[in-house]
C-alpha cells in the first residue's frame, strides 16, 4: 500500500534498479545528485563528503540520496560497487473529490536522506535482488507491480529501523516495558499480568502465542542480554552483575547464563581475548577463520569407520596432548565429540554447539558472538548471499533446464541427496535453485539404497563423493558402476560425472559454501 504522511498521501514510483560503480572517473571532484536514489553498498570502502558531512562508506550500508545533494570525492578514492534503486516520490493532493499527483519536494518524515541504519542487511539485499530480477528481461513485471515492490521495500526499511519495536499486542508491549524498567528487582507473573491488565492465565497464553516464549523466559533473556552488555565492560565482578540484573544468587545467575549463552559469565568476560581451540568433524575452525580469528589448535577426534581401535587410541592420545599444549581458554566442539566432554574439561572450558536442528548459520552466529565478532559475521553472511545470487544467475543462464544429482557412496550404501533438511541440499536446490534430478527425494535429506538397487538416474549432471574409503566405499562404488542402471544413466553416457571432496561437511561453514559455489561455476557455467 502507499506510504502515508499525516496530511498527504505519498507514492513512490519505480524508475530503475542498476548495479553500478562509483566514482566513474578517478580524481578529486564534486557530484551533484539529480534524482532520488537508494544506494546499497556491495563492495569497497571510501571516505566521502555528503552535503558537507564526512561519511565512511562501508559494505552492506544503505544511503538515500536526493536531488541537490553534493558528494565530494577525494583525489584517491577506492572504487565502490553498489545497487542503485532510482525512484520518484509523488504527492497525491485532494482537490474536491479528485486526487491530483504532483512532484514531491520532500519525503515522509521517517524516510530521511543520508545514511539509513538497517538491522538486517541480508534481508535488504534479498529484497533488492528480487526487485532486480523482476525489473529485467522478457519477464519484466509491469509498472504497477514494480511500484508495489518499491513501496513494500521502503515500508520494510522504515518499519525495521533499529529504534523501532516489532508490532505486538498493546497489552503485551506494556508488560515488556514493565520488564525492561524493573528487571533489576523481583518480578512475578502476577506483576506482569497486572501491567498488561489481564488475568494471569490469559496473559501467559497470549504472551507465549506472540513471543514464542513464556513471560519469565522472555524476562530472563532481557536480563541475560543486559548482563552481557555489562560483562563487556572492564572491572566487573560476576556477583555485581548478578545483583544488577535481578538475581540474588550468583550461583543461580551463573547457571542460567551458562544455559542460555553457552558459557559461564567468567568465560564470557574474556570473549575478545580468549585463545580458542576447535574439536570438530565439520570444519568449525573455518567459522573462526572467516571472521579473522585463527584457532590455536584444531583437532578431529571422531573415530571414522575403517580406523582400528589401536590406531584411534594413539590418535586420541596425541591430539588430546596437542590440545593441552595449546593452553587454550575455550574448546569449541560439535556433537561428534560429546563423549569427550570430561576429557575436554580437564584442559579448558568446552562449548558444545546445539545440533538438535541442523542449522549451520545459527552455529556460525553463536560462535561469532562467543568471540565478539558479530559484525564481522554479518558481513560474511551478506557476502555469501551476494555470491549465491551471482552464481544463481550465471548457472541458470548456462544450464537452462539441465538437472543435477548429488550422491555419496559410503562403505554401507549409495546415498542420493534430497532437496531439504541438510545444509548442502538447501544450498544447491533452494538457494542456488538448481533443478533436481528425477530421483532426488522431495522430503528426505538423503535416500540410501544398496548399489544393486540403483535406478536409472534422470539427470544431466552427477556429483559423487566416496566416503569412508578406508572402510570400503571403493567396493560399493565398483558394484554400483557394474549395474545396468549406471550404464544407462544419461550423465554417465555424456561424461558429466564429477568426483567431489566432502561437500557434505564443507556446506556447514561459509568458507566451505563459497568453495562449493565456485566449483559449481567452474564445472557447469559454459
Amino acid at each position: 500500500m502507499p506510504l502515508r504522511s499525516s496530511k498527504t498521501n505519498q507514492l513512490y514510483l519505480f524508475s530503475s534498479l542498476r548495479k553500478r560503480k562509483f566514482p566513474v572517473h578517478q580524481g578529486a571532484g564534486s557530484h551533484r545528485i539529480g534524482v532520488h536514489v537508494l544506494c546499497f553498498i556491495l563492495e569497497g570502502e571510501a571516505s566521502l563528503l555528503i552535503d558537507g558531512v564526512l561519511c565512511r562508506i562501508r559494505p552492506f550500508e544503505l544511503y538515500l540520496l536526493v536531488p541537490g545533494m553534493i558528494i565530494d570525492v577525494p583525489d584517491r578514492c577506492s572504487l565502490i560497487t553498489y545497487y542503485g534503486l532510482f525512484f520518484q516520490p509523488v504527492m497525491l493532493v485532494k482537490e474536491g473529490k479528485k486526487f491530483e499527483g504532483v512532484k514531491a519536494l520532500s519525503l515522509s518524515g521517517a524516510f530521511l536522506p543520508g545514511h539509513i541504519a538497517i538491522r538486517q542487511p541480508q534481508q535488504v539485499l534479498q529484497r533488492l535482488l528480487h526487485m532486480y530480477d523482476q525489473s529485467r528481461g522478457a519477464a519484466r513485471a509491469d509498472a504497477f507491480s514494480l511500484r508495489l515492490l518499491l513501496e513494500e521495500f521502503i515500508s520494510f526499511i522504515i518499519a525495521n529501523a533499529p529504534e523501532q519495536r516489532e508490532a505486538s499486542d498493546e497489552r503485551i508491549e506494556r508488560s515488556i516495558i514493565y520488564m525492561k524498567e524493573n528487571y533489576t528487582g523481583k518480578i512475578s507473573i502476577d506483576h506482569l499480568a497486572e501491567a498488561a491488565e489481564m488475568t494471569t492465565t490469559a496473559y501467559s497464553r497470549l504472551f507465549r502465542k506472540m513471543k514464542v516464549a513464556s513471560p519469565i523466559e522472555y524476562l530472563n533473556q532481557i536480563r541475560m542480554d543486559k548482563a552481557k552488555q555489562i560483562l563487556d565492560q572492564e572491572d566487573r565482578r560476576v556477583k555485581e552483575v548478578a545483583d544488577f540484573v535481578g538475581f540474588r544468587s550468583e550461583f543461580y545467575f551463573s547457571r542460567m547464563f551458562q544455559r542460555l549463552v553457552g558459557v559461564s559469565p567468567t568465560v564470557y568476560m574474556k570473549r575478545g581475548t580468549m585463545k580458542i581451540a576447535v574439536a570438530s568433524s565439520l570444519g568449525f575452525h573455518e567459522h573462526l577463520q572467516s571472521i579473522g580469528i585463527e584457532p590455536v589448535c584444531v583437532v578431529d577426534l571422531f573415530q571414522y569407520p575403517g580406523i582400528g581401535e589401536q590406531a584411534y587410541s594413539k590418535q586420541l592420545i596425541e591430539q588430546l596432548s596437542e590440545l593441552k599444549r595449546s593452553k587454550c581458554d575455550l574448546i569449541i566442539a560439535d556433537h561428534y565429540h560429546l563423549h569427550l566432554k570430561d576429557s575436554f574439561k580437564q584442559i579448558a572450558t568446552p562449548y558444545f554447539l546445539d545440533f538438535s536442528v541442523w542449522d549451520w548459520k545459527r552455529n556460525f552466529v553463536k560462535i561469532a558472538e562467543l568471540v565478539n565478532r558479530e559484525r564481522e559475521a554479518e558481513a560474511v553472511l551478506t557476502r555469501l548471499d551476494l555470491s549465491i545470487e551471482d552464481a544463481k544467475r550465471l548457472l541458470h543462464h548456462s544450464m537452462g533446464e539441465e538437472r543435477i544429482t548429488v550422491m555419496q557412496v559410503s562403505h554401507r550404501a549409495v546415498g542420493i541427496q534430497g532437496k531439504t533438511a541438510h545444509p548442502l541440499n538447501e544450498l544447491i536446490y533452494k538457494e542456488l535453485a538448481l533443478k533436481p534430478g528425477g530421483q532426488v527425494p522431495e522430503e528426505m535429506w538423503r535416500l540410501e539404497i544398496p548399489p544393486e538397487a540403483l535406478p536409472v538416474l534422470d539427470t544431466e549432471h552427477l556429483f559423487i563423493q566416496k566416503h569412508h574409503v578406508l572402510a570400503g566405499s571403493e567396493e560399493i562404488f565398483k558394484r554400483m558402476t557394474q549395474t545396468a542402471a549406471w550404464q544407462e544413466t544419461g550423465a554417465i553416457q555424456e561424461g558429466n560425472i564429477h568426483a567431489i571432496p566432502n561437500w557434505f561437511v564443507m556446506s556447514w561453514t561459509p568458507l566451505g559454501r563459497q568453495h562449493i559455489i565456485k566449483k559449481l561455476i567452474d564445472l557447469l557455467a559454459k
